[in-house]
């Protein structure tokens, strides 16, 4: 086409709406003709309206398009907002001329909406029948699943009996197969079944699979060997003679200063005498709270349980496993606390391994002492890794360096990196010895790893000044993993006094370049990676934080608290975001203090309060709660905002701890500052009047309870509004306080409405919601429905488990009053068989002194007593009689 040349599409010259719908159908032959069908659903998608019907009526002159009809129409077949414009000024040159007809297009459309939505319910009426003959099906094939299994049971039984073990197995592989298919993964059914399974698995001797000559165990997950490992053959002799002792339930631990090769040293054992074993699983302990997903893998991978399993049901299955089995190693790598450690230790004839930097462990493990290399050794691996040294140079530098392995191998990768000569390094760790250690290092690390650290640093800085910022970042977060997202999404441009960030202001919200900046942290071996993110060793970051000065640290420490406000997991009450949030704990208790650390940290950390609450993390949560209560009430003061936040979160995790008279001192003083502070309406002090109304509830004082919840409810529906779920959550409890004063009619109406509208407001499946419904079949119950109130429990029960898991609190109050119903039918076996597994994981979770354990022991007691077991009644009455004694010394 000439530039002369008119564009036939080109609708300046449209006269005529027969020549408007040409041009039209022009242009959509340009876009490949595209269905009319998919048009109007990429219009509904957009929301906006483009009818099939009166499209054909437009594209064939027929009907003249409304403005908005023909601009979406434009804009789908791809035309630019600049050529859009031209095809606007044409409609309004024509519009005139049709001016009658302007307003058909959109009746047609209304038509057409009319029209599909009658097409719609039709639809809707035949699902609706669809849906009665599945349920009928699914109704009919659960019962033929259920005799199945009955059989099944039965051969696996006989099977173990007569010892014929594979055969039990695969009878017991099929009956959990069932189970989890048709009940679901965490189904009391599923779990035993699994547990059964996990008693058979092993004896059966083609289950011990042959490893190729010289291969690794079956099971195997370490960290590649370290090709290049020196030394250490004293400790690695001590322990192999000790963990091949013979001795049953062998724990050892290797304890010593962090950078001292610990770790590499329980590597190479566990590679050094893999034919010992067929099992030999790596868990990183640095995080005690993700010790359990890492042993549940264990147990996928060695298909006790399928991936989909919940972590406490494999847990439990692994752990019987190995107290049953020999041929096994778990190695936990940097684990601190022994007590945390102890509950992961399964016993039995295998051998654990831990490696630490600190903590008594003597009560669990028998202790080797790991410390710095011998010289020789050191001067070995120096000139592994970097073979030009001769041994008077390396004999030098690692004198200079404390024969401490970190050090010894950071140092000579920059060597090696760099090209430096010994004689030079030692030079640059001379002139620079009081910015790399500080004057407040001693005891802390060891002065040698320190200066090698710094040198990196200050390559690092040379080479790459926003790798520099970035990794004073982390030193001042925790030794945890940070994910990768949080540094490559950097917004923040940091101000002219923050010189020490000044790089990053070049890179802000630029992923690639930041993304370069790690690669370069990492190839200087200041950072390893991890899943999801990067790990800083604590004495890097300790190096590094000494090598700042004091003005420059608190503004590099404002930054990285300004980087966790800036990736707030959200609400913590929706467990979507607990993932987020379990990222981002460790770190924000890093760099968190009770001075003033602004408005937003503190709003951060009294949501990662609530959070932990309601993860079923109590006893952290009280922790968390009580240090930033009484630290802020000192900086800030008692009628703070925060320091009332903080209040309110410490009373509930108290409340939730069970310690009901201790939440309602705080509550007390909370509510009257709030008032005080805030304002009656204010939502802080809103939620404390509720909270107070609960902890009198569960105190027993009915009357009080009944009279903070009213007030709480009407402040909250005058200021909120009905649907605000604040409002709904204070309705829940009102009516609980209903339920005690006897009044189960109003509570039922009360809890019924509740949570009609939680289900509309936050969905089916929400904690709330599903709060509220197991509410409303407590109600039911009182008033002699128990039909009713069993359908719902059972529906509310399953929710739970899918939502919060199997041992979350709620969950296990859900089995709690589903038991005591099927108790209160005359199905004392259902009930026995709902509760027994309930009230061991109370005991797990909440300890035998919580008041809602102490529910589940008297239920399960009123259980066994109507099945004729009296004694075990009787025991179990007398445990609750001890725990209260024990309450009543105290």
């Amino acid at each position: 086409m000439t530039d002369d040349a008119v564009d036939p599409i080109d609708p300046t010259t449209a006269a005529s709406r027969e020549e408007l719908a040409r041009r039209m159908k022009m242009l959509w032959v340009r876009a490949d003709s595209p269905p009319y069908r998919d048009l109007e659903k990429r219009a509904i998608d957009t929301r906006r309206s483009l009818p099939r019907t009166t499209l054909s009526d437009v594209l064939n002159g027929r009907r003249f398009p409304s403005k908005a009809f023909l601009m979406t129409f434009v804009d789908l077949c791809g035309v630019s907002l600049e050529r859009q414009q031209v095809w606007e000024q044409a409609w309004n040159r024509l519009a005139v001329q049709y001016k009658v007809n302007m307003k058909l297009p959109a009746a047609e459309e209304l038509d057409h909406a009319q029209e599909q939505m009658r097409e719609v319910v039709e639809q809707a009426s035949r699902l609706q029948e669809q849906l009665e003959l599945t349920k009928r099906a699914e109704a009919e094939q659960q019962t033929a699943t259920k005799d199945a299994i009955t059989v099944l049971v039965g051969h696996a039984k006989s099977f173990a009996q007569e010892e014929r073990w594979q055969e039990a197995e695969q009878a017991l592989r099929t009956v959990v197969d069932l189970c989890a298919r048709f009940f679901g993964e965490t189904h009391p059914d599923t779990v035993a079944a699994r547990q059964e399974l996990a008693q058979v698995i092993g004896r059966v001797p083609a289950r011990r699979m042959d490893r190729v000559a010289g291969g690794l165990p079956p099971v195997w997950n370490l960290p590649p060997r370290n090709q290049r490992f020196t030394g250490r053959e004293g400790e690695l002799d001590e322990l192999s003679d000790r963990l091949r002792s013979g001795r049953p339930a062998v724990v050892q631990a290797l304890r010593g200063l962090g950078g001292v090769g610990k770790t590499q040293i329980a590597i190479e054992y566990a590679h050094r005498f893999s034919g010992d074993y067929d099992v030999v699983w790596w868990v990183d302990a640095d995080d005690p709270a993700l010790i359990g997903k890492q042993l549940s893998e264990l147990a996928v991978r060695m298909e006790l349980v399928d991936a989909a399993a919940d972590t406490t049901n494999a847990i439990s299955v692994i752990q019987a496993y190995l107290r049953g089995h020999p041929g096994w190693l778990l190695i936990f790598d940097n684990a601190d606390e022994p007590a945390t450690l102890a509950k992961w230790l399964p016993g039995g004839p295998g051998h654990v391994l831990i490696t630490s930097r600190a903590g008594d462990w003597g009560e669990i493990a028998a202790t080797i002492a790991v410390d710095v290399m011998e010289r020789a050794d050191s001067v070995a691996l120096l000139r592994t890794h970097a073979p030009d040294l001769v041994p008077a140079e390396a004999a030098k530098l690692a004198d200079a360096l404390g024969d401490l392995p970190l050090a010894l191998t950071q140092s000579s990768g920059f060597l090696t990196e760099t090209a430096t000569g010994v004689d030079d390094y030692l030079r640059m760790l001379r002139e620079h010895p009081s910015e790399v250690l500080g004057e407040a290092t001693a005891g802390s690390y060891p002065r040698s790893l320190a200066a090698a650290i710094g040198l990196t640093v200050g390559r690092l800085a040379d080479m790459d000044p926003v790798g520099l910022a970035l990794i004073r970042l982390c030193a001042f977060l925790a030794p945890e993993t940070i994910p990768t997202d949080w540094l490559v999404q950097w917004q923040r441009v940091p101000d002219e006094s923050a010189q020490g960030l000044r790089p990053l202001a070049a890179v802000a919200g630029n992923p690639l370049a930041l993304r370069r900046s790690v690669r370069t942290m990492t190839r200087f071996g200041l950072i390893t990676h991890a899943q999801g993110g990067i790990r800083l060793h604590r004495l890097t970051q300790n190096v590094i934080r000494d090598e700042i000065s004091p003005a420059e640290r608190a503004q590099v420490l404002d930054y990285a608290r300004g980087l966790l406000v800036d990736n707030r997991p959200g609400d913590p009450e929706d467990p979507t975001t607990w993932p987020r949030w379990a990222d981002l704990l460790p770190h924000l208790l890093a760099v968190l203090t009770t001075d003033d650390v602004g408005p937003g940290l503190r709003e951060l950390a009294c949501n990662a309060g609530w959070y932990l609450i309601e993860h079923g993390d109590v006893d952290a949560s009280v922790r968390l709660s009580s240090d930033l209560y009484h630290g802020w009430r000192e900086t800030l003061g008692a009628d703070d905002r925060h320091t009332i936040t903080a209040a309110r979160d410490l009373a509930r995790a108290l409340r939730e701890q069970g310690e009901y008279e201790q939440a309602r001192l705080v509550y007390e003083d909370a509510t009257e500052r709030a008032e005080a502070a805030l304002g009656p309406d204010d939502p802080l002090t809103m939620r404390l009047v509720h909270g107070l109304g609960i902890d009198m509830h569960l105190l027993g004082r009915e009357q009080e309870a009944h009279h903070f919840q009213s007030i709480a409810l009407e402040r909250y529906r005058r200021v909120l509004g009905d649907d605000h779920p604040h409002t709904l959550h204070s309705a829940n409890h009102l009516a609980v306080a209903l339920y005690a004063l006897g009044q189960y009619e109003q509570a039922r109406d009360l809890h019924q409405d509740t949570m009609t509208r939680y289900r509309r407001v936050l969905g089916d499946n929400h904690p709330d919601t599903l709060r509220s419904a197991n509410n409303l079949a407590v109600d039911l119950r009182a008033l002699g429905d128990h039909e009713q109130a069993r359908r719902i429990q059972e529906d509310t029960l399953g929710r739970r488990r899918r939502v919060l898991g199997d041992s979350h609190p709620y969950t296990l109050q859900s089995a709690t009053s589903l038991a005591e119903t099927l108790d209160g039918m005359g199905l004392h076996e259902e009930a026995l068989a709902v509760q027994e597994p309930v009230l061991t994981r109370y005991r797990l979770v909440l300890g035998d002194r919580h008041p809602e354990s102490v529910r589940a022991i008297r239920n399960m007691a009123s259980i066994l007593l109507a099945l004729g077991r009296a004694e075990q009644a009787e025991a179990l009455e007398a445990e609750i009689r001890a725990i209260q004694g024990r309450r009543t010394d105290q």
